[in-house]
């Protein structure tokens, strides 16, 4: 698959959640292929996946110029399609909240404009942090927490603070 097109799919597949959903769909277009009598794409599409993934699959093979009737051409394009997503680097966040399907834009956006493109998000909420993110990726992990920052705070200066509080 061209790198630029594989890019633009992980762009729109934003996390690992959704990741695993358009991979999932795959597989249940993949095993519909040659099981349907009538071998019409298009239909095996809107009964095995969702307008989104029928939009990325038919963008795929448009950009790739497989015809939709070459299904040999359309099962390795999937296949190779579920492996791209299976490799893409992940980077795991820990916020103190759910995210939004906003904030996860902006964050993704972050990452593609910082990071790279091809990069999936794997969120996780953690309320103890109090603010702030954790992030892993490649083996390394950043605490950018307010619990963290607190933390150093009382740490670093947790006696001046203690005198000041019981001093009148």
């Amino acid at each position: 698959m061209d790198k630029n097109l594989k890019y633009e799919i992980l762009n729109q597949v934003k996390t690992v959640e959704e990741a695993e959903n358009l991979s999932s769909e795959v597989d249940s277009i993949l095993s519909s292929l040659y099981k349907v009598k009538n071998k019409d794409l298009s239909q095996i599409l809107s009964k095995s996946a969702g307008k989104q993934t029928a939009a990325i699959i038919k963008s795929v093979l448009e950009s790739e110029k497989i015809s939709e009737s070459d299904l040999s051409a359309v099962e390795k394009t999937l296949s190779g399609l579920k492996e791209d997503l299976k490799n893409a680097q992940v980077i795991k966040i820990t916020l103190a909240i759910d995210p939004t399907t906003e904030l996860i834009s902006h964050i993704h956006a972050w990452v593609t404009e910082n990071i790279g493109r091809g990069t999936l998000l794997e969120t996780n909420k953690d309320e103890s942090i109090l603010g702030g993110a954790i992030i892993a990726v490649n083996g390394q992990y950043k605490d950018f927490s307010l619990k963290k920052s607190l933390e150093n705070i009382f740490e670093s200066h947790g006696s001046e603070l203690l005198k000041s509080i019981t001093a009148k």
